[in-house]
């Protein structure tokens, strides 16, 4: 969907037919919408604040922190703007392989984060 453009901004990931996640500067949660409610069974409610560790199996929390404090020293990622296969955690903990396509947008002094997660099973 996404490999013929450079750059995708949040708010065009935020218009996709599909599961979406922002989280803030710090990586705690901030939005989704109903897709990703409706596809992976948390609320709002349950993830506003929360780590976007939360969604993601135990396995990948320690490369996932390692990962996201390394951007935040270089600003640089290997992970941002392409399609990537990883595991979701549901609400009732299932995991289900979903194709994550993760941004990241400067706001003034800090970071903002949002991906699209597309179910593949």
């Amino acid at each position: 969907m996404w490999a013929s453009q450079a750059m995708v901004t949040i708010e065009e990931l935020r218009q996709q037919p599909l599961p979406f996640v922002a989280a803030d500067q710090e990586g705690c949660i901030v939005e989704i919408n109903d897709l990703f409610q409706a596809t992976y069974g948390w609320t709002l409610e349950d993830l506003e604040g929360q780590s976007l560790s939360m969604i993601l199996p135990d396995s990948f929390r320690d490369a996932h922190h390692l990962g996201f404090s390394r951007f935040q020293i270089v600003g640089e990622s290997q992970i941002l703007n392409h399609p990537l296969e990883l595991m979701t955690i549901c609400k009732d903990q299932r995991a289900i392989n979903s194709e994550h396509f993760i941004v990241a947008e400067r706001r003034g002094e800090s970071w903002v984060f949002a991906a699209t997660l597309r179910p593949l099973s």
